[in-house]
């Protein structure tokens, strides 16, 4: 009986240690399971309805740039380092995303869409709200009236004059950057412009500002078609940008002039590996980045992996590149339609994007580092930051009455800060689930320990128990010496 007792325990304890290595093995993959479900953007869940109506707003500061002599600047001619700007800010906004247009395609596991984003003032402080600039609608006028016949670019020269145009304006924040103002000179540009081959920003039906937000009309973007994981989980979050495919003859080809498909920053696949950089494209302000592993950092609690941008260049000219045209075809999409900046990158609007530290106003700390801070087992997007600051070139046209004479200038315009952060609800939330995570690998260890220790101490009792003397009383047999004694009687028989 005590043999099968110490075998029943080493079973046990045997059992309890292979039930925790099976346990750990398969505890990371039952987890992945469990994040693929906090992670699921079906149609009705959690994560789904956070996706299309955003409660974390990205807090946006710009700063804004006042020509303080303009007038004296243009009316004498004066080398360009006496053009004075003055820094002005920060003027805070929050910005406001909404998905529209959802479409769940359960073949190929995509959510196809739309997306409208605005900006709401966020008032603090006491800064000027009116400032000094150059004209954005005279400056386009002589930007585009380069590449046109000269017949045409008087035509746009008499414009300017008839709608009493200047090189400079004073305007609103809040029109210069976002609602833009009514100007009834871009309906009769439009009217000689707005072609069939010729459909920029300009020819839309909006005001015209720095950023096509869409305050006024609340027009959606493009169509986006983005991968939720469904068939691959490294997939999960890469965006295509589809268009228009009316002229496509496969509609599975994407040619480089078509569009991206990448992540967009938004969301990230989980398991994040730190040797390998990130590629993502930013659509919305026309830049990809490649981001490297920096360094680990603690936020709320939460180690993230700190990622930064090496690499940022305008993505449509990459993609021009890679397929070794100089420039993309009428019937493929134009990429000028993505974006709600205004730039030349997105929009071949003369606002371009200026180097890392060329405003002495920033400091060296804060020039241009565009960072990602990502919890690497779920690919929960911690903190972000990207700062990028622009900036015209005023130039002379000889065929613009207006710019015949101006000098050539570089008029800094704007800078601004955009910055993320996971709100406190959901970095306890992502606590929880990585808690979670420590428990199981915790208690699947303490499982093996567990069964290792009683083998262990079943092997060590059987053995001090089978050196230790007997000492049971209830043997029937002794065997004990003895001697015989016949006092004298065997001699007396012998004799």
């Amino acid at each position: 009986m005590g043999c099968c007792r110490w075998y029943l325990v080493v079973g046990l304890g045997l059992g309890t240690a292979a039930t925790g290595l099976i346990f750990i093995l398969a505890w990371p993959n039952i987890f992945d399971i469990l994040v693929s479900e906090e992670k699921s953007l079906l149609p009705g869940s959690a994560l789904y309805k956070e996706w299309r109506r955003p409660t974390m707003h990205p807090s946006w500061q710009f700063y804004v740039y006042n020509w303080s002599n303009a007038q004296a600047f243009l009316s004498i001619p004066q080398e360009a380092s006496t053009a004075s700007f003055q820094e002005l800010g920060p003027y805070t906004y929050n910005e406001y995303t909404e998905v529209i247009d959802v479409k769940f395609h359960q073949g190929n596991g995509t959510l196809s869409y739309r997306k409208r984003t605005f900006f709401r003032r966020n008032f603090i402080g006491t800064q000027p709200q009116v400032i000094t600039s150059v004209n954005f609608v005279a400056l386009l006028t002589s930007h585009l009236a380069r590449n046109m016949d000269y017949s045409l670019q008087r035509e746009m020269s008499f414009l300017l004059h008839n709608y009493r145009q200047d090189v400079t304006v004073t305007r609103p924040i809040g029109h210069l950057l976002f609602s833009g103002q009514r100007e009834p000179m871009l309906e009769q540009m439009r009217k000689l412009l707005c072609t069939d081959k010729n459909l920029g920003a300009l020819c839309q039906d909006e005001r015209l500002a720095y950023f096509r937000t869409f305050n006024v009309s609340r027009r959606p973007s493009e169509i986006y078609s983005m991968d939720i994981g469904m068939h691959d989980r490294s997939t999960y979050g890469i965006v295509r940008s589809w268009g228009s495919t009316v002229h496509r003859k496969a509609s599975n080809a994407i040619q480089p002039c078509d569009g991206f498909e990448d992540l967009t920053g938004e969301l990230f696949p989980s398991r994040l590996d730190r040797g390998k950089p990130i590629t993502i494209v930013l659509p919305e302000l026309c830049r990809r980045l490649t981001l490297e592993y920096d360094e680990e950092l603690l936020l709320d609690g939460i180690m993230g992996y700190r990622y930064t941008a090496h690499l940022i260049r305008p993505f449509s000219t990459e993609m021009v590149e890679a397929s070794g045209m100089t420039s993309c075809p009428e019937m493929s999409i134009r990429l000028g339609r993505y974006g709600m900046l205004n730039s030349n990158e997105c929009n071949g609007l003369p606002l371009y994007e200026s180097e890392p530290g060329s405003y002495s106003n920033q400091s060296d700390g804060n020039r241009r580092q565009l960072y990602y801070v990502l919890e690497p087992t779920t690919g929960t997007v911690l903190e972000s930051y990207i700062g990028l600051a622009y900036h015209t070139d005023l130039r002379p046209n000889e065929h613009i009455a207006l710019f015949q004479n101006v000098p050539e200038l570089r008029v800094p315009l704007f800078r601004f800060d955009r910055y993320y952060r996971l709100g406190e609800p959901k970095a306890a939330k992502l606590r929880q689930l990585l808690h979670l995570l420590e428990v199981g690998h915790q208690a699947a260890l303490a499982g093996c320990a567990v069964g290792i220790t009683l083998v262990l101490l079943t092997a060590i009792y059987a053995c001090w128990k089978s050196r230790k003397p007997s000492k049971n009383r209830n043997d029937e047999y002794s065997i004990i010496g003895m001697q015989l004694r016949n006092d004298g009687r065997s001699d007396q028989l012998m004799k």
